[in-house]
Formats: structure tokens, sequence, C-alpha cells
């Protein structure tokens, strides 16, 4: 074979070669090279993913209920977190004319007694003025005089008593729709977890040492994302102003 004709052959493969490469492109096409390079950034569909350790330790992450998961205990898998000001929002709950009301009623009855009480025992007081130390009644009216103050100081500890406990069920109650509007927000926004805390940022407005100390045991959480604050969304969903 001459060396002319070498070089025809060659040359016509050199263009079949080009010809078939070209062909090739098209029919899978620069789009399904680009297709391919995209699908390079996703992983899965798959069951599970096996992450090799040291000394030969797999770790097999998993999808259950929506939450990765790494074994099939009910605490080994992720959780999404929040956190919530409650003083934020307990505050303007306890505010409401229901609470208010409430106290100030059982406030005024309690406080009518006890005028009623103090007038009666000023109407005893007037009536036994004029007794003398040796007066045989004395002794009695000394007795009774002091019954009617002893009683009125236990009606007063009473009384104490009952509007402390209608404050601390306002509280509960106002825990307790707080709580209701914490479910609402994170079952809107796929939360699994919310912690109550106070924003490291926040005054202690405190007046000494002990109270300072209080004020820094609250803070539980020293750093965190500001966008998992969610007290904003909570006091929107109890109707209450945002600060």
């Amino acid at each position: 074979m001459s060396n002319r004709e070498r070089i025809v052959i060659f040359g016509a493969l050199a263009l079949l070669a080009a010809a078939n490469i070209t062909v090739l492109s098209n029919a899978r096409g620069g789009s399904a090279w680009a297709q391919a390079d995209a699908e390079l950034t996703h992983l899965g569909p798959a069951d599970s993913l096996t992450l090799a350790g040291a000394d030969d330790d797999m770790l097999v992450l998993r999808n259950t209920d929506g939450r990765l998961a790494w074994s099939d205990n009910d605490y080994a898998r992720s959780f999404s977190v929040a956190f919530v000001h409650v003083g934020q929002a307990m505050g303007p709950l306890l505010e409401a004319d229901e609470y208010v009301e409430e106290y100030q009623e059982l406030d005024d009855e309690l406080r009518k007694r006890d005028e009623e009480v103090a007038e009666t025992i000023d109407a005893f007081r007037k009536e036994h003025q004029d007794i003398t130390p040796d007066d045989p009644k004395m002794a009695e009216v000394q007795q009774t005089f002091q019954a009617m103050i002893q009683r009125r100081e236990q009606m007063r500890v009473a009384a104490a008593r009952r509007l402390g406990q209608l404050a601390a069920d306002h509280i509960e109650r106002a825990y307790r729709d707080l709580v209701a509007a914490v479910e609402v927000v994170a079952a809107r926004r796929s939360i699994d977890i919310v912690y109550r805390f106070i924003p490291t940022g926040n005054d202690f407005n405190a007046a000494n040492p002990p109270q300072s100390y209080t004020g820094v045991r609250a803070r539980v959480v020293l750093k965190y994302p500001e966008q998992l604050d969610i007290t904003d969304a909570v006091m929107e969903e109890l109707a209450l102003e945002v600060q």
C-alpha cells in the first residue's frame, strides 16, 4: 500500500470517528451530560445511608417518621428545636381583663368583709370605752375584744391565701394558653421541641447579688441562632402585641 493510500484511508477513519462522536453527542445530547452533572448534587432516594467510622464502626442513617434516625431507639434520632421567651408572653396574658376582673371582684369582697369586722370591733370598743380596770366585767370585755381581734387576723390570713390561690390559678391558666399557642406554632413549623428561655441580651434589672444570680440561672441558653426564637410567632398566635 502506497503512502498516498494510507493517508486517504487514515483520513477517512478520522472523519468517521468524528462523525460518530457528533451523533452520540446529539443522541444523548449535551443536555444528557448536563443532567448527569446536575444529578451528582443529589443523593438518593435510598432506604439508608451507611457511614464508615474508626475500627469498622458503621453508622446507618434512616428516615424514621420524617426524622433522621441512627438506631431503632425512639431517642436516637434528630429533632427540630426552638425557643420561646415565656416571660414576654406571660406578662400580657396575666393582664387580660378576665383575670383583672376576677381578682378585683374577690379583693372587693374580702375588703368589704374586713371593713365590716373592723366596724364591729370599733363599735364594741366604743361601747366599752368607759369601763374601768376595777370593773368586774373588765376581764370578760378584754377577752372578748382579743378574740375579735384574733378572728379578724385569721380572716385576713385566709383572705390573703384566697387571693394568692386565685393569682396562682391565673398563672397556670395563662401558662396553659401559652402552651396551646406554642403547640399551634410548632405544628405549623414542624418543630418537635420548644424550650423556654430568656434572651441573653435582656437586662437583669437586679437590685442585689442574689437577684443577679437568679438572672444568670434563668438564662439557660447562652448561645443560639436567632431564627430559633419563635416568641413573636407565639405572641401573634395569642393575639398579643409583638414587642
